[in-house]
């Protein structure tokens, strides 16, 4: 499902003047008229062109407009949120409500954010193509793929660098390729394959080193389901890094990952596998132990899935502290004991690590071999009779675009 299109204008103005209120079923919105609404109007009605009936997602909230380089036609946000509610109104587009950060069920949990979402109706289509508003009377600025937010969740404007350019570059050529493809599950498309590099400035700095992930609504499917997507009407079958962020920094720090050593990071005695990884994630996303056994409270409450409840209560039985399974991870995997209990920040850095492997792995199979590929996080999808395993650990990173060094001047 894409998000409402902030880079589509049309070549030629259109004269909102021009629309036959009475005919369009626009008559009942006197405060479109103001230069802001027109112009959210415009965009809407470019929006609708482009995507036709698909849903839009958009966000509802009262927030500040966004950066001109995110932005770059000026289009502010609650005049758009006013428009689009105005046309629900008169009938000429369903809304569905997201939900905000503090929505809670009905027993009192908070729900998962979700941003709002609009369908146009068949007239508010045709309301633009009778303005002369379709594909060939459209024009598009070219998006970046790099998104940076401050702490504050907001979007910060930036100056390109060859890491960016070179991001941009490598996941342009990813997502046009696999644009070019048939995906579906189930029989149904999945569509609009833009997968916007997401970074976070944990450093204050403006740098790219935090973060770099990206999403796409098919990646929150349970693996079961994303195993029945098929690519150009062939089955599909998974492959991965095994313990992804841990064998990157055993592979920063000691020259080899434990994998390439035939050994797993999250086998270590007394503790299930399950407990295991998560704890061991925990503590590279953490500040102090205190913080770990917070979180893993937290998600014993919360999340956990009654076998990893299960597994837990044996690794408790067994060492019976938590404090005790945090030892024992770190005596499994002294090499990389430094990298516990950075804190969230140096997360980020270690998620930075993964997703540039991730994606120019991505970008070696689709472009340099011509194999469609999708990623979900260290997860390749790839079609059943393609045999790709053994590229995952021969991708090098340019250390002219990648500041790898970074790890190892934090760590000291």
């Amino acid at each position: 499902m894409p998000r409402i299109n902030l880079f589509l204008n049309t070549i030629k103005p259109i004269q909102i003047e021009d629309i036959d209120f009475n005919d369009s079923l626009l008559a009942p919105l006197p405060k479109l008229r103001t230069k802001a609404q027109k112009k959210a109007l415009q965009s809407i009605l470019c929006n609708v062109a482009r995507y036709k009936g698909k849903p839009l997602l958009f966000s509802a909230r009262n927030q500040k407009n966004l950066p001109d380089q995110y932005n770059p036609f000026g289009i502010g946000n609650k005049p758009l949120v006013s428009v689009i509610k105005q046309l629900r109104n008169n009938g000429l587009l369903k809304l569905e409500k997201g939900n905000p950060w503090y929505a809670k069920d009905d027993d009192d949990q908070f729900k998962s954010r979700k941003l709002s979402s609009f369908v146009a109706s068949s007239r508010l289509i045709e309301i633009a193509k009778d303005l002369g508003i379709q594909d060939q009377a459209i024009k598009e600025i070219p998006k970046s793929f790099v998104e940076l937010k401050g702490l504050d969740e907001n979007l910060i404007e930036f100056q390109p660098t060859a890491y960016t350019e070179h991001i941009d570059k490598l996941m342009k050529g990813y997502c046009d390729f696999m644009n070019q493809q048939t995906i579906t599950l189930d029989g149904e498309p999945i569509e609009e394959l833009l997968l916007t590099r997401k970074y976070k400035d944990w450093g204050g700095d403006g740098s790219f080193l935090y973060g770099g992930r990206t999403h796409h609504p098919f990646m929150s499917l349970p693996k079961a389901k994303r195993q029945r997507i098929q690519i150009n009407g062939k089955p599909t079958r998974s492959i991965d890094y095994p313990a992804s962020v841990p064998n990157l920094l055993y592979k920063q720090l000691t020259g080899s990952s434990l994998y390439q050593q035939g050994e797993d990071p999250y086998a270590v005695e007394g503790i299930p596998r399950s407990t295991a990884k998560k704890y061991l994630n925990m503590m590279l996303n953490n500040y102090s132990r205190q913080g770990v056994i917070g979180a893993i409270r937290k998600w014993l409450n919360k999340e956990a899935s009654k076998l990893e409840i299960k597994d837990h209560d044996r690794a408790i039985d067994r060492l019976k502290t938590r404090g005790a399974i945090m030892e024992a991870i770190e005596e499994r995997n002294l090499p990389i004991k430094q990298c516990f209990y950075q804190g969230k920040a140096m997360g980020q850095h270690y998620a930075w690590l993964e997703a540039n492997l991730v994606f120019e792995v991505a970008y070696l199979f689709t472009i340099q071999m011509g194999i469609p590929v999708l990623t979900v996080h260290d997860e390749f999808i790839v079609p059943e009779d393609c045999s790709l395993e053994s590229y995952l650990y021969t991708t090098a990173l340019d250390e002219t675009i990648y500041d790898e060094e970074f790890l190892l001047k934090r760590l000291g």
